[in-house]
């Protein structure tokens, strides 16, 4: 992308203090490592756009190889952290070269505590074999990436960003932690990026270089579809209503709450579909729930669903519903939006940051509140939605927006 269609491609959302003073172009013989926990999702989204700017970009990604038994067991507990769930290089530009770090722990939190220190020599040593000098790092969470870029800021003499994408709870539980390198990779970082704001004055405990810059979203791995049209395409009938939810199934995301309120829901509303996609522990849990409340019919657990599908779920669905108990930002609603269609969460640490307006979705306090959980989700189906307007509100979370000061911040740490 060139300068002039970058200027013309973007407006950045408001990310406060950010410093955008700087000839971006000068980053265009720049090599930036990227050290991550995935290549997927919103660290992909980002990357294939910074790609643009730079002039190679290196993405080492950890993953469990205890994990990758899910090709062959029927574990799906295991299956969001195996390699192939981490790594999509689909339409992956051609600067963009994705190296996988296998680690093996136990999903114990004594074997997570010493992690970082298996994973920075894993790092070290694929480094080795690398043909390429690089300018900059950013590493994705704190424990382990982040702990990883300080240990490279060390040795190899440059600077490195940490972008701390930690939900709300595993925040604080780092707060808390006895594990001193965790404060220490905060206190160390040359700039820290903290998806919401809410927590930016606490991480300035640690740092004074902190800066809010939301998560975004790619418009071409969701393009809207017209909602008649992608409730055809899932066989849905027209006037049957349809909730969607996505996300791992544990217990943080509250699917278990949604599935307590469907009776309700179903009695107020009657034709109700509830499909919920994602792979996680708690499958044969949800589906006993199902059984037990005489379901079947009703909820549907989809398992992974492609990228193909999802534009169609997130377009069909007459709301979008995520109970959560904790979040760092609301990127599976904003997609949803995207779709044009309106939210129903939870306040979560997240989902405020983009359902700012009862003209986008509504939001209740509590997962565990479900009279108010299941009054918003019959007001959302109520309620005739301006779904042109639900999507121009989350257009201004494109990654091609939001990645434009993430690659000022880039140049302030190279002092370009």
């Amino acid at each position: 992308m060139s300068s002039d269609t970058r200027a013309q491609a973007v407006e950045p959302p408001d990310s406060g203090d950010v410093p955008r003073n700087h000839d971006l172009d000068a980053l265009a013989d720049k090599n930036l490592l990227i050290v991550s926990h995935s290549y997927n999702h919103f660290v992909k989204g980002q990357v294939d756009v910074l790609a643009d700017y730079f002039s190679e970009v290196y993405v080492l990604v950890r993953y469990n190889r205890f994990a990758d038994i899910s090709r062959y067991l029927p574990v799906d507990y295991a299956k969001p952290f195996s390699k192939d769930a981490k790594i999509n290089e689909e339409d992956k530009p051609d600067n963009v070269t994705v190296i996988s770090t296998p680690l093996l722990y136990l999903p114990l939190d004594l074997h997570r505590r010493f992690l970082g220190d298996q994973h920075a020599r894993k790092v070290k040593k694929l480094l080795d074999d690398v043909p390429v000098e690089f300018d900059v790092i950013h590493a994705h969470l704190t424990w382990t990436a982040g702990y990883v870029a300080r240990v490279l800021q060390r040795d190899l003499g440059i600077p490195f960003v940490l972008t701390v994408h930690e939900n709300h709870d595993l925040f604080m539980d780092q707060l808390e932690s006895s594990n001193d390198k965790i404060d220490r990779t905060w206190a160390a970082a040359d700039a820290i990026v903290r998806v919401n704001r809410q927590d930016q004055d606490t991480l300035r405990r640690f740092n004074d270089d902190v800066f809010y810059i939301p998560n975004g979203f790619s418009q071409d791995r969701l393009r809207r579809v017209p909602q008649a049209d992608a409730k055809k395409k899932l066989g849905i009938a027209d006037d049957t209503n349809l909730l969607f939810a996505l996300g791992h199934l544990k217990e943080r995301k509250g699917f278990h709450h949604l599935i307590d309120v469907m009776p309700e829901i179903i009695e107020r509303e009657g034709d109700v579909v509830c499909a919920i996609g994602g792979h996680g522990g708690m499958r044969s849990e949800l589906e006993e729930q199902i059984e037990e409340l005489g379901l079947e019919n009703d909820v549907r657990l989809l398992g992974y669903v492609s990228n193909d599908d999802l534009r169609y779920w997130m377009s069909a669905c007459d709301a979008f519903v995520l109970p959560s108990y904790s979040e760092s930002f609301g990127l599976v609603q904003l997609e949803a939006m995207a779709c044009g269609s309106p939210v129903v969460s939870t306040i979560n640490g997240g989902s405020e940051e983009v359902v700012t307006s009862e003209d986008h979705g509504f939001l209740v306090d509590s997962p565990e509140d479900h009279d108010a959980l299941s009054d918003a989700v019959v007001r959302a189906l109520r309620k005739d939605w301006n779904r042109d307007g639900i999507e121009a509100h989350a257009e201004q979370f494109t990654w091609e927006r939001v990645c434009v000061d993430i690659a000022h911040l880039h140049a302030d740490v190279l002092n370009l």
